[in-house]
């Protein structure tokens, strides 16, 4: 019995050491919206995803199909970056935004 339970817990010692899920691998590009709005975008290019933070709220938002630079939503929240112009959407508003 004692080697099972070395057994298991050389086993999930592993585990532990694994990195986070959602760490970030380009530091955060700012937008200024049209509506005076402050975007902080961050890209997760190895789960294609982009960390969106914006008045003391954040949306994880998976990359979605795109006819046309890159988009991103969860359904509710999008945001569609072309060059350094963007399309913020959340709660039924939408906002153009531009780079700084």
């Amino acid at each position: 019995m004692i080697r099972i339970g070395i057994a298991v817990f050389g086993a999930a010692l592993p585990l532990m050491s694994v990195a986070p899920a959602f760490a970030q691998d380009q530091a955060g590009v700012i937008y200024r919206c049209d509506d005076g709005t402050a975007v902080i975008a961050s890209f997760v290019n190895s789960t294609n995803e982009v960390l969106i933070t914006t008045g003391g709220r954040s949306f994880r938002l998976p990359q979605a199909r795109s006819g046309s630079g890159a988009r991103y939503t969860d359904g509710s929240v999008v945001f569609w970056i072309k060059g350094d112009d963007a399309q913020f959407e959340v709660a039924g508003r939408s906002t153009n935004c531009h780079t700084q």
